[in-house]
């Protein structure tokens, strides 16, 4: 894994397996975000689009553990372009 995090930025994928839950005393199922913590990569997740209710999906990016700060700016685009397209 960590070869394939030499030469890309970071990998994109599905932060949760649906839309954020409605209210504050859940954030969804951390399901998709254990295999990068259990390797220790550092994830970042922001919202993507929004599902039918208007609940966003989230997308996260995970990086090489050296390069943590690499992910904010990757992030941040990301979360824009979902914006526009909302």
């Amino acid at each position: 894994m960590l070869a394939l995090l030499c030469d890309v930025d970071a990998v994109l994928g599905p932060a949760a397996p649906g839309a954020a839950p409605k209210g504050l005393t859940v954030t969804g199922s951390p399901v998709l975000s254990r295999p990068w913590q259990l390797l220790g990569l550092p994830a970042v997740t922001v919202p993507g689009h929004r599902d039918a209710q208007g609940m966003p999906l989230g997308l996260q990016l995970v990086g090489h553990p050296d390069r943590l700060e690499g992910l904010f700016s990757p992030g941040h685009a990301v979360e824009q372009a979902a914006r526009a397209n909302d």
